[in-house]
């Protein structure tokens, strides 16, 4: 396993290929905060988190001025922060522990974040330690929580490139959902999240009609995208719940052979479907509020059908809003939303959410 030594005094950027030796790591584990699915696996020093959703990170408090941090992942960006503050970009480093060193005395929260999707594969966290159990604090706790459900708009597609067209390569490196308007929400409320999104997915039909069958709501019932391992109670209960879905199905013409012969049809399955999986996560979730995000592009076609699921939903005792969206530049990969549109989404949820009693102003603390 590589080591690296840092003295945490700036950010850097780090490849697997660049890390070197560092002195021994700590050795004591702190409790986490943990905001997204994963695997627990193995105990004490030899315990990781396996995840694969996008927007998976991991938290800590800790007294002193030194922290290891341990990763196994070779296929993601990752994103250190210390107290706030961006300190390390790991870029998949592989089998790795960090040692962050001179972050000054007294108390600091310690970060993890993934920036990357990964559709095909995982990778896993080994935890945050510290040198004794004099340096241990508890875990950070959140009392606001929203989960954010979606394809690539919600994963920050390429939202960091510099125009339109891309390689696979410059999605991989320009994708990150640190930056999307999920993070951005939910920071601004001091609210834990988890973020249940994959690019090219939808609601009844994926995109160009690819993969058929292994949808959102299909794929939601999962931890980790090889559908090895469903999703465990671990006590999330979140406040609100948004879900952007509806691109994919809507985007690109039908093609022969697919399930649906007209429009109209796809358009009457896709709010069936859409209805039927608010209404389970309702029966999960009775007390949280909906949003349902939606653009106005192709004619309206997808806001038509999403204000048709809400009507239908809402009728049935679920408390459901809309955001029908526009003004969007679409400048990043393949026409997708920039950080700038990234931006004016995460306003319009903030303006909404900030109308919830829990999420006033006046509440909005941790």
């Amino acid at each position: 396993m590589k080591r690296i030594f840092l003295a945490s005094l700036f950010a850097s950027t780090i490849s697997g290929a660049a890390l070197a030796e560092a002195p021994a790591a700590s050795s004591v584990a702190l409790p986490l905060a943990i905001g997204g699915r994963v695997v627990a696996q193995g105990a004490g020093d030899e315990a990781r988190y396996v995840y694969a959703w996008p927007g998976v990170w991991f938290e800590a408090q800790f007294a002193g001025p030194a922290v290891d941090v341990k990763v196994d992942d070779s296929l993601d960006n990752l994103y250190v922060y210390v107290d706030g503050a961006h300190k390390l970009t790991l870029t998949r480093p592989g089998k790795t522990t960090v040692s962050l060193k001179d972050l000054g005395p007294g108390a600091h929260i310690v970060r993890l974040e993934k920036a990357s999707e990964t559709q095909n594969g995982s990778g896993a966290f080994g935890g945050f330690y510290v040198p004794s159990s004099a340096n241990v604090l508890p875990a950070p706790v959140y009392q606001k929580k929203i989960e954010f459900i979606g394809d690539s708009y919600t994963v920050g597609y390429g939202n960091a490139s510099r125009g339109q067209i891309c390689t696979t390569a410059d999605v991989d490196d320009t994708t990150d959902t640190s930056r999307a308007f999920a993070p951005a929400v939910a920071k601004h409320f001091g609210a834990a999240y988890r973020i249940h999104a994959f690019s090219g997915r939808g609601i009844v039909r994926n995109y160009n009609g690819i993969v058929p069958g292994e949808t959102l709501p299909y794929l939601y019932q999962f931890t980790l995208f090889d559908k090895s391992v469903g999703v465990a109670e671990d006590g999330w209960v979140p406040d609100v719940i948004v879900i952007g879905l509806g691109t994919n199905d809507f985007s690109t013409a039908l093609h022969a052979g697919e399930a649906w012969a007209t429009r109209e049809a796809l358009d009457q399955d896709f709010v069936a479907k859409y209805i039927a999986f608010v209404k389970d996560l309702h029966a999960k979730y009775p007390a949280a509020h909906f949003v349902l995000m939606a653009s106005d592009h192709y004619e309206s076609e997808i806001a038509r059908s999403a204000t048709a699921v809400a009507d239908g939903v809402k009728a049935q005792g679920v408390d459901v809003e809309t955001i029908i969206f526009t003004g969007l530049d679409y400048m990043a990969c393949h026409g997708h939303p920039s950080l700038k549109d990234d931006a004016l989404l995460a306003q319009m949820l903030v303006d909404r959410l900030s109308l919830l009693p829990k999420f006033a102003p006046q509440q909005a603390s941790r």
